[in-house]
């Protein structure tokens, strides 16, 4: 599986601003921040959702070559406001001692830098068998496993603002009765997270839901599994997540809810992106 940052110069961080800037005044309207980082990082979430796209772009072997073998492109997954494919496209770098292809731009589906030397549209990236997986069923149970949810992620609930066990179980309680009405009134409140296992290579979908503490803004999310067995069917709730790392990771499948952009206006913390993908496998 290749990877974004071993594979492709970007340049430097306001070199990729401008092209993210770009990308996201040619993709259809979205939110690709929030607001704590929207000055310092306007773009954040964008340049995460490209750079895990490319990732498992790579690893399904979807990103093209040109016939003369110069240029790479890939599906970036976004359209414009006309519905055309917008494309990534790269050169082969002539720096023997550098990275072996560089970012030129994205383009759209019918523009000549695309076109004159690719034949055909590069496929999305695939993150599912099964669109039911994609989809909060409120039929089922939600249980908590909360000697892992609690004891394994005590620091998330220090940094969120909570230290008493006793009454983090007692919040959870809350939180859960909570959720489970928000979600039978609004199912896309549970967003569909890819989840790859860098240590087994596991993929599978989760799901994640914003807990609601009373009296308090969202500051974790819930990390949710499907369990399925000849008996029964229900979903089982993990392990917790910073809410702002939930977002970004859930952007790979999805546009999430105007309720989730309202959340994330709320939200104090900056995340390390770099930590994001090795927090997730430590709670497997």
């Amino acid at each position: 599986m290749g990877n974004i940052k071993n594979e492709v110069f970007l340049g430097t961080r306001e070199m990729q601003n401008k092209k993210f800037e770009l990308l996201a005044k040619m993709a259809q309207p979205e939110i690709w921040t929030y607001k704590k980082i929207r000055e310092t990082d306007p773009y954040r979430i964008l340049r995460n959702y490209f750079f895990f796209t490319y990732n498992r772009l790579s690893e399904e072997n979807k990103i093209i070559t040109s016939e003369d073998k110069e240029y790479r492109c890939m599906n970036t997954g976004l359209l414009t406001i006309y519905d055309q494919e917008i494309i990534a496209l790269f050169k082969k770098s002539s720096k023997k001692d550098g990275l072996p292809w560089y970012l030129v731009g994205f383009f759209k589906e019918t523009d000549k830098q695309f076109t004159m030397h690719f034949s055909q549209i590069p496929q999305l990236a695939s993150y599912f068998d099964n669109v039911k997986d994609l989809i909060y069923d409120s039929s089922l149970e939600l249980t908590l496993k909360k000697e892992h949810i609690i004891d394994d992620n005590i620091e998330r609930f220090i940094e969120a603002g909570y230290t008493d066990k006793r009454l983090i179980n007692v919040l959870l309680d809350a939180a859960k009765g909570t959720l489970e009405k928000k979600l039978k009134r609004n199912f896309k409140l549970a967003l569909p997270f890819y989840y790859h296992n860098t240590d087994t290579g596991e993929n599978k979908i989760q799901l994640l839901a914003p807990l609601y503490f009373p009296g308090a803004p969202v500051k974790l999310a819930l990390v949710m599994n499907k369990i399925k067995s000849d008996a029964n069917e229900y979903y089982e709730g993990v392990t917790v997540l910073p809410v702002e790392w939930a977002y970004m990771n859930s952007r790979l499948i999805v546009k999430p809810d105007e309720e989730w952009a309202r959340i994330m206006d709320e939200v104090d913390v900056q995340p390390d992106e770099n930590l994001i993908q090795n927090s997730i496998d430590k709670d497997e």
